[in-house]
């Protein structure tokens, strides 16, 4: 048995179970991910797809035929171990403090909070996947590596986001058998949705006080309606239609806070530390508009 995961031979391997029949406010992505269990450093799955409808009418006393089966896809995603560490001298953590009881207690909370936006960032900017080795860390493939099918872009040159386009995109993922009910988007995107005229959704406010809300927060788009959400690590130049059900954050190890390390100087110190990856079920079921200028009209 080898003494690491890169050299070893024989360590079972990972398939979920869940096969697919379809080819906080800082961190709305992660959050709302379902959670699904990983068991090795290659995470994988199965996913299948329906076959196409086809005319289907016999004649009395036909003959039974019979097809070959479609075999199911295996994918994979390696899974990316993140860690974040405080150290407070103990000094610092014996003396008082306005509004904080324990200086360390303190900054674990911030820290759990940077690692949450380190989640959020990864899923939305990681184009590769990264197998890693013992000098270089594995690295989960993001929403840029998997959403391949349905894309719409425009040769690389800029153009403005409309209701047209998003239109475009979700019939494109509906005749792929999917259908989106996220609308992923940056500040300045939601900004710019806000301003459609048309196919948009406006609605009263929680207290039902009949006072018309200027922000969008849906689009009630000829495929339904769909939730804009903003994400701050989101770019100006696309946006992305998501099926969140099909997208699964699979934990190899969960994160645990606050593990003590070894003492070695007058001070305490603390980390924080996971390992897991994204679980993208079906890449069909969702779709990207990318080439978008960011541009707010006047």
């Amino acid at each position: 048995m080898a003494s690491n995961t890169y050299d070893a031979v024989g360590n079972k391997e990972d398939i979920s179970d869940i096969i697919t029949m379809i080819s906080p406010d800082d961190t709305p992505l992660f959050t709302r991910l379902g959670r699904v269990k990983a068991t090795a450093t290659v995470h994988e799955w199965l996913e299948d797809a329906l076959g196409k409808a086809d005319n289907n009418a016999q004649v009395e006393g036909f003959t039974y035929f019979t097809v070959n089966a479609t075999p199911r896809v295996r994918l994979d995603n390696p899974t990316q171990i993140m860690s974040r560490g405080v150290q407070v001298t103990d000094t610092q953590e014996a003396v008082l403090h306005y509004g904080v009881k324990s200086e360390t207690a303190y900054q674990m909370q911030k820290t759990l909070k940077e690692l949450a936006f380190d989640c959020e960032k990864a899923i939305i900017e990681q184009a590769n996947k990264v197998l890693g080795s013992m000098a270089i860390p594995r690295e989960f493939g993001g929403l840029p590596y998997w959403i391949i099918t349905n894309v719409l872009s425009n040769g690389g040159t800029a153009r403005s986001l409309t209701f047209g386009l998003i239109n475009d995109a979700l019939e494109m993922t509906y005749n792929e058998g999917g259908h989106p009910n996220i609308l992923l988007v940056s500040p300045r995107n939601k900004r710019i949705i806000s301003t459609f005229t048309a196919g948009n959704t406006k609605y009263m406010d929680g207290n039902k006080t009949r006072k018309l809300s200027q922000v969008i927060s849906v689009i009630e788009t000829d495929f339904g309606v769909v939730e804009c959400l903003t994400d701050r690590f989101m770019p100006n130049d696309c946006v992305y239609g998501l099926t969140p059900e099909y997208i699964k954050k699979a934990f190899l190890r969960p994160f645990k806070s606050g593990i003590d390390l070894p003492k070695i100087s007058d001070m305490l110190r603390k980390i924080v530390v996971g390992e897991w990856t994204i679980e993208m079920r079906a890449e069909k079921a969702h779709f990207k508009i990318e080439d978008l200028d960011g541009i707010l009209a006047a």
